[in-house]
């Protein structure tokens, strides 16, 4: 008896040693903190939007003639963003981060509108809204019934920035604490009026700042920013600070060596994670989030631990019908209640067909990505190629009426020589909208090889060819002068003096026209260019290097510039082997 009690005397003293250490180690690690991610909600309140039966930008077509060509579900909106609330108010996450695009236009009365219901939102379930501008938000003064940015700040003055622990003066860019030893710094580096951006030095000497008060104060800062802070696919970074953050690469760099880990941000309307080392060491990851009212209509929920960082992907499937505006027909109604994950892609893939009505109108603004002037003779030929490629875009893929006239992209490739494989796609935009789509939606995995990618290829050269052959020989050189092609093998120019001649001249150039401006971007957009998968994604915790598998965004000076001259041999032997072919 005596020795069954000094055992039992043992233990419990024991006990009573191991309960303090273990209380100590438990306290060590910090409870999880989870956050919600809603990006580019691009809202328009209904009563801003003309009657959706009076909409007609993809005539004849029974579902989605209201559709506009940035796939955006402006006429469903309100419903969308009202089942994502109700989602979120179901959850146990207290915290919710729109990285920018509240509003399609800037308009006063987008932003009240979208103001009051998340106003309303955090009054009613006492969670937490931070937010910060778009390119989309502040677009030009006040004189055109738009806002500035003492306006931003006053309207949204109690939703996140109620709870600033600081504030930069020239921009709406904060910093606010979240749980559990996080802070999140808001970084508004928007050009107001303009869609680019740019982190001034003041701005830049704000973030440094930020980044000491941080460290003082023992909290790890989560990013949020607007534009992409790594690409997200291959050649991104050539629409310089229009999708990417302007300086993105050293921006990147600053950023990963000061401890800003993650980020998150939105603009592109597309499901990506990409990450990126600097040089000295230090990885940074920019987490991107789908459009909530584009195809696939992603959020997501992101949970940092000390072990980890878990990212899921999640989407709005079903919504409610009674927010939508009278006027939608019935056949809409049912896809809808029925399938709304259907509904929203099939949406998606009209807006990419409803290009070719939109061909005419485009002239402007690719006549400006490609540095050529109105009133140039370039300019005319770039005209008349975007209206034949217009019209040719909207023909059938496949001849299915049976008589001798051109009436089917199938017919246009057989003249240039170019054979179309059979498939059940209806035109080449249809094609597109599918290719899309999964770069939209995220852990793309098609090849340049692939059916899908191989007919696009063909039916889009054979496009292209047909519009070239039907424009003067000498407006065509015009324009690929101005184009910066080369013109090794394009030298037939005057001496051209038959049909069959100047078809085959214009396969030539159009085949040049596609290694240098659409493969290098398709090659781009068909695969998850950068580590790591962009959906659910289990990562490192902040102050851990784990090995990724896979290629990461080039943000160190040496890799980069290897890159680039990479790029640059590759476009030099492909256009000459496309040459030497013909």
């Amino acid at each position: 008896m005596k020795k069954a009690f000094k055992s039992s005397l043992c233990i419990l003293l024991s006990l009573l040693l191991i309960i303090p250490v273990t209380l100590s180690v438990t306290a060590k690690e910090q409870a999880p903190l989870s956050v919600w991610v809603a990006s580019d909600i691009h809202f328009e309140p209904l009563s801003d939007l003309g009657p959706i039966g009076e909409q007609n930008t993809l005539p004849g077509d029974p579902l989605y003639h209201h559709v506009n060509s940035k796939g955006m579900l402006l006429y469903e909106d309100e419903a969308i963003v009202n089942e994502f609330l109700s989602r979120f108010e179901k959850s146990p996450v207290k915290y919710l981060l729109i990285p920018g695009d509240l509003t399609e236009d800037g308009y006063w009365s987008e932003h009240l509108a979208i103001a009051k219901i998340l106003r309303d939102f955090q009054s009613r379930t006492g969670k937490q809204i931070f937010l910060i501008p778009g390119n989309h938000d502040i677009r030009t003064s006040d004189s055109n019934n738009r806002l500035n940015l003492s306006d931003f700040l006053k309207i949204y003055a109690d939703i996140g920035y109620n709870k600033a622990l600081a504030r930069h003066a020239g921009s709406a860019s904060y910093t606010a604490d979240l749980d559990n030893g996080y802070r999140l710094i808001a970084i508004d580096a928007c050009i107001y009026r303009e869609d680019g951006s740019y982190i001034s030095p003041d701005l830049h000497a704000w973030i440094e700042a930020q980044v000491k008060q941080a460290k003082i104060d023992g909290k790890k800062l989560i990013g949020m920013v607007h534009h992409s802070l790594l690409e997200h696919f291959g050649i991104e970074s050539i629409a310089g600070n229009l999708l990417c953050l302007d300086n993105y690469r050293g921006n990147a760099t600053q950023f990963a060596d000061w401890g800003i880990k993650y980020f998150f941000t939105g603009h592109e309307h597309a499901n990506d994670i990409s990450s990126a080392v600097s040089a000295n060491g230090n990885r940074i990851y920019d987490i991107e989030t789908d459009s909530l009212i584009t195809y696939p209509n992603a959020y997501r929920e992101v949970t940092f631990t000390d072990n980890a960082v878990n990212v899921e992907t999640k989407y709005i499937d079903n919504i409610d019908l009674s927010y939508l505006p009278a006027g939608f027909n019935q056949a809409q109604l049912n896809l809808i209640q029925n399938d709304f994950h259907a509904y929203s892609l099939g949406y998606f893939k009209a807006s990419i067909e409803s290009v070719a009505y939109d061909m005419p109108n485009s002239t402007k603004r690719i006549a400006g990505s490609l540095k050529i002037n109105e009133g140039t003779a370039a300019y005319e030929a770039l005209s008349n190629v975007m209206n034949i490629m217009g019209e040719a875009l909207k023909l059938p893929l496949y001849d299915k009426t049976g008589t001798p006239a051109i009436n089917s992209v199938e017919e246009i490739a057989a003249k240039a020589g170019i054979k179309i494989d059979k498939s059940d796609y209806t035109n080449v935009l249809d094609i597109a909208g599918d290719i899309y789509a999964q770069h939209y939606a995220g852990d793309e995995k098609l090849t340049y090889g692939s059916p899908e990618v191989t007919l696009f290829r063909q039916s889009f050269n054979a496009v292209l060819v047909y519009a070239l052959t039907n424009i003067p020989v000498s407006m065509a050189n015009t324009l690929f002068e101005s184009m910066g092609l080369p013109d090794t093998g394009l030298n037939i120019k005057d001496n051209i003096y038959t049909q069959t001649a100047k078809l085959i001249y214009m396969k030539t150039a159009a085949k040049l026209v596609f290694i240098e401006f659409v493969k290098p971007l398709m090659e781009s957009i068909i695969t998850d260019s950068y580590a790591p998968g962009d959906l659910n994604e289990t990562l490192e915790p902040y102050g851990v290097t784990n090995f990724i598998e896979g290629r990461t965004s080039f943000i160190s000076d040496p890799v980069y510039v290897l890159n680039i001259i990479a790029r640059v041999i590759g476009i030099v032997l492909n256009s000459v082997k496309a040459i030497a072919i013909n």
